[in-house]
């Protein structure tokens, strides 16, 4: 990561941070003469968009970010989706009661394992499957997926 990178991040996420959301993902490209800087924000309840909207205007007033890009920016702020990888233990307590496919690396269970997440604890996820109860501790998850209906 570039030092200009690094800036941009820590500004971000600061921002993000007083706003009780995280980064989930930053992405700054140059497509021509225009950069763009794409941030993908989440909660630990799920951002809302008007916190989406909240955040982009205090991402556009910071003028430490002016700075960096003198020839300006076009900034892109969103969630990471349903269809998202969950990959840290905060992606966990706002999908307890959904269905998610579970891809780790135990040799004895198959993956993806599919379950309702019923409890995420400190180091592991309970999911039920058919009234079993299925114990994956975090450090066998590769990462997981809501199943969405439609």
């Amino acid at each position: 990561m570039t030092e200009r990178e690094e800036k941009v991040k820590d500004i971000i996420t600061g921002i993000l941070e007083k706003n009780g959301a995280y980064l989930v993902n930053l992405d700054l490209t140059l497509q021509g003469k225009r950069n763009f800087v794409r941030v993908l924000a989440q909660t630990v309840n799920g951002i809302t968009m008007d916190e989406i909207v909240s955040l982009t205007r205090q991402i556009n007033a910071e003028e430490k970010l002016d700075e960096l890009f003198e020839s300006g920016y076009h900034l892109e702020v969103s969630s990471p989706g349903l269809d998202a990888k969950l990959t840290e233990y905060r992606d966990f307590p706002r999908n307890v009661g959904r269905v998610l496919n579970v891809y780790h690396h135990l040799p004895d269970l198959d993956s993806p394992f599919r379950g309702k997440l019923t409890e995420v604890a400190e180091d592991r996820l309970i999911l039920d499957r058919d009234g079993i109860q299925q114990i994956i501790h975090f450090k066998d998850i590769d990462y997981a997926k809501v199943e969405i209906k439609w």
